[in-house]
């Protein structure tokens, strides 16, 4: 595969090799250009991308190499260089007695030595890049695994069995290129921590066929099989906690939000049983009316309430009255500083 590269003068990874050093050199001598491909190329040993933050993880060589030249084309020399908070990925190309090659990798340009390059090629590259850590980063032999459950405040430790599915599981993986931002993790919030024999994994499943996984500025996203999440819950099972006033919340087929006093935002009615977006904000909801201050009287001076919202479990409506850091459900009184606010970014309504 490797000599077949010598036919691509124009894959996007190497745009910044071939224009800022190999081109200057050649005084534009397409076969000269073509010979220092190779001689670039031919010698690479090992591909790694690194996170923001240190962290390396491998990249499949024969994989790389069979897939590098589809990223050609569409590619244009910039005068706006890569910022430092642009960069998500730093790409190296390992060779056998010669410095390694690096490539900084942005979601809308890339950068190799003093030249920056824009355009779609440079989104291609770096949706491809992305799909290519994602792999690497789930790659090794899983040590162990730690299970938690944050709505139930619950750890477990796998036993070898149980960490080998989490690892079959992992490795059949598909990266996700379409970030799923809004998807909230659905209850009981189940998150794995993983020694993978090379880094840790922190892994938080976001529904029953998706999972997030940290790596530096990124964020990596996988659709797993759903048959992971049913052992989940058979080793750690929901369970109701009957000192949790909010804990029946997540079982809410409707959530209503209404303004009331002066408060400026349109009604809005969300359905959790309809969609996994929904059901992760409505849990999301949850978990910040949990992270509040429970007081043991009324506080003074709380102001005009600002909105009701209405949690609808089987028949009974359960309402939530908001006012300026304070808000009021089933009789008591709770403190969180700004929660009004946030409840209603959350949820998406617009002043």
């Amino acid at each position: 595969m490797k000599g077949n590269l010598r036919t691509y003068l124009f894959p996007v990874l190497m745009a910044g090799l071939l224009l800022a050093g190999c081109a200057e050199n050649t005084n534009g001598q397409p076969a000269d250009m073509k010979k220092q491909m190779d001689n670039e190329l031919g010698s690479v040993e090992k591909v790694t991308v690194l996170s923001t933050d240190g962290v390396e993880v491998p990249l499949e060589l024969q994989k790389f190499l069979k897939e590098l030249p589809e990223q050609g084309g569409d590619l244009h020399k910039s005068d706006q260089v890569l910022t430092r908070d642009e960069i998500r990925y730093t790409l190296v190309l390992y060779r056998s007695k010669q410095a390694p090659l690096v490539v900084e990798v942005g979601e809308q340009a890339s950068q190799y030595g003093e030249n920056t390059y824009r355009g779609q090629g440079a989104v291609k590259l770096y949706q491809w890049i992305y799909r290519q850590a994602g792999v690497g980063l789930l790659s090794g032999t899983y040590k162990n695994a730690v299970l938690s459950a944050v709505d139930l405040n619950q750890t477990m430790s796998l036993d070898n069995g149980q960490t080998e599915m989490v690892q079959q599981t992992f490795l059949a993986a598909e990266p996700l290129i379409e970030k799923e931002k809004r998807q909230y993790p659905l209850h009981p919030y189940y998150q794995l921590r993983v020694d993978s024999g090379e880094r840790m994994l922190d892994a938080t499943l976001l529904t029953p066929t998706m999972i997030a996984i940290p790596f530096g500025r990124e964020t990596q996203y996988y659709r797993i099989q759903g048959s992971l999440f049913s052992k989940l819950t058979q080793w750690m099972p929901p369970r109701k906690t009957t000192d949790d006033s909010f804990q029946q919340l997540y079982q809410a087929t409707s959530i209503r939000l209404i303004a009331t006093g002066d408060e400026k935002v349109p009604a809005l009615e969300k359905k959790p049983t309809e969609t996994t977006v929904e059901q992760g904000m409505a849990h999301q909801c949850i978990r910040l009316l949990k992270n509040s201050v429970a007081l043991t009287k009324v506080p003074q001076n709380v102001g005009k309430e600002r909105f009701q919202l209405t949690f609808l479990v089987g028949e009974k409506n359960y309402t939530i009255h908001f006012f300026d850091d304070y808000f009021r459900y089933e009789g008591k009184w709770y403190s969180q500083n700004k929660l009004d606010e946030e409840m209603i970014r959350l949820l998406g309504a617009k002043k």
